[in-house]
């Protein structure tokens, strides 16, 4: 392909960054209203009481198959607030992962593509895997699904370019490969769909790189690539012979056979794409429209010759691929007996995000060998701008909930404080107002024997804690607001 960066397609990208990012900065704006619910107590008493390895062992035992989050959420632990900016520290890592995992893949195939134009990209990836997630609540802003839905999505991303950084300067070192293997072992430990995931993306890609590559980079690649799938694979080996897993499956005949995983693991991968379809269309277009739009101006130059016959292919095989990909994701769920919750399904919104925009891209390969009139390059344009403007129109989903997100931190902040001050004066068993549940996450509970309540009483070194419905006019006697 012969790229070509002219100013207009150059200062398009531009206007595409500054929405996108704009965009993005709500996102991880909002973060730094989450507080500590549900689960976030009992896993705070994991990382704070004895040692970690000792938790992290007793937890594989009796509680979760996933052996790797106390680790992460302990070194979280060491900053203070951290629940609050750690949020908008994975969007940033995310997009910069992209944008260096992008570029290097820019360098390697020499695609002469310019920075803004790969930054576009990359945000666009991360942006819209967010704005078309079910619960992005749950994804950023909760931390149990947050270490283990997105941390090892970023992990796997700064991994990824880093390897390819790597093989392009001819840097790999047998200890590089053992250090890559235990990097893809722990993060593997971190949830059993990403290790199912990116098992299947490392497989594709030591397929290809053995079928296609014949360049002297062929052998540090595979090197690191099959360092980091049998990390990987040890990983989800452990995850399915872990003892907890009893507690997780609820099945009176125990686990399912293999044929019932597959076929459960086909029916909801067939499902999501069609509820995807009919349920996101606006999202669908939009990236579709950027990625094919920016592709015809970036190749608006390239010589009159014929369409490669192999990028027809594409259009078939790039389906099929998400289609394999989301299966892979969502077949520990099938093991599991369930159609995956919406926190589960982030991967493969991600993985849609990222077929959709191959898709644009030849779609916007083929369109620029058509000879149009010279004026449609115009109407190209337009079509450009008026797309990424869409980006924009998006800010409105998460800034609808910016005023309960502010209220709730504000009001979670002032029952806290309320907390220390009753134990300040002695009161053992607590009774404080309760605040609401947002996006499914359980907040406190009237109940003190509930796991949450427990949990949180254990937190603050009181007895128990009993939180209470308040009446709209009373809220005032309570809270500042």
């Amino acid at each position: 392909m012969n790229f070509s960066n002219d100013k207009t397609s150059t200062y398009l990208a531009w206007f595409g960054i500054a929405a996108m990012t704009a965009a993005l900065a709500v996102y991880a704006y909002l973060g730094f209203f989450s507080r500590y619910m549900a689960d976030d107590y009992c896993l705070l008493l994991d990382v704070h009481t004895g040692d970690v390895f000792a938790n992290s062992w007793n937890k594989y035992l009796f509680k979760s198959n996933r052996f790797s989050n106390l680790f992460v959420l302990g070194f979280w632990e060491l900053f203070p607030n951290n629940v609050a900016f750690v949020p908008a520290l994975h969007v940033i890592l995310w997009v910069a992962g992209l944008f260096w995992l992008l570029n290097e893949l820019n360098k390697v195939f020499n695609l002469k593509l310019n920075l803004p134009v790969v930054l576009l990209a990359a945000e666009m990836l991360a942006l819209f895997s967010f704005f078309t997630t079910p619960n992005v609540f749950q994804i950023l802003y909760w931390r149990p699904g947050q270490v283990s839905y997105l941390t090892p999505i970023v992990f796997f991303t700064l991994i990824a370019a880093w390897l390819v950084n790597l093989v392009r300067r001819d840097k790999v070192t047998l200890s590089l490969a053992f250090f890559f293997g235990f990097m893809a072992f722990f993060i593997g430990g971190l949830s059993e769909t990403l290790g199912a995931l990116h098992i299947a993306i490392l497989s594709l890609a030591i397929l290809c790189v053995f079928l296609f590559d014949k360049s002297p980079r062929r052998k540090p690649a595979l090197t690191l690539l099959i360092a980091l799938l049998v990390g990987a694979l040890m990983a989800l080996v452990a995850m399915f012979l872990a003892p907890a897993n009893a507690v997780r499956i609820n099945d009176e005949n125990g686990s399912p056979a293999l044929i019932t995983v597959l076929f459960r693991t086909f029916e909801y991968s067939f499902l999501f794409l069609r509820i995807a379809v009919t349920t996101l269309p606006l999202p669908i277009v939009g990236v579709l429209a950027i990625s094919s739009l920016m592709t015809m101006l970036l190749l608006q130059n390239q010589p009159a010759v014929k369409v490669e016959a192999r990028t027809y292919w594409l259009f078939l095989l790039i389906p099929i691929l998400l289609y394999g990909l989301v299966f892979a994701s969502f077949a520990p769920s099938a093991y599991g007996q369930s159609y995956p919750v919406e926190r589960v399904r982030f991967p493969a919104h991600f993985m849609l995000t990222l077929m959709l925009t191959s898709l644009g891209i030849c779609a916007g390969y083929v369109l620029s060998y058509i000879k149009f009139p010279s004026f449609v390059r115009y109407v190209v344009v337009a079509l450009a701008f008026v797309s990424l403007l869409y980006p924009l129109w998006m800010t409105r989903q998460p800034l609808a909930t910016y005023e309960f997100r502010r209220l709730f931190a504000s009001r979670w902040d002032e029952r806290e404080q309320m907390i220390y001050d009753m134990k300040a004066n002695g009161e053992q068993d607590l009774v404080i107002p309760a605040l609401d549940g947002y996006e499914g996450t359980k907040e406190l509970d009237v109940r003190p024997f509930f796991w949450v309540n427990q949990c949180a009483a254990q937190v603050y070194g009181v007895e128990s804690i009993t939180a209470i419905s308040v009446e709209e006019e009373d809220v005032l006697n309570f809270f500042s607001e």
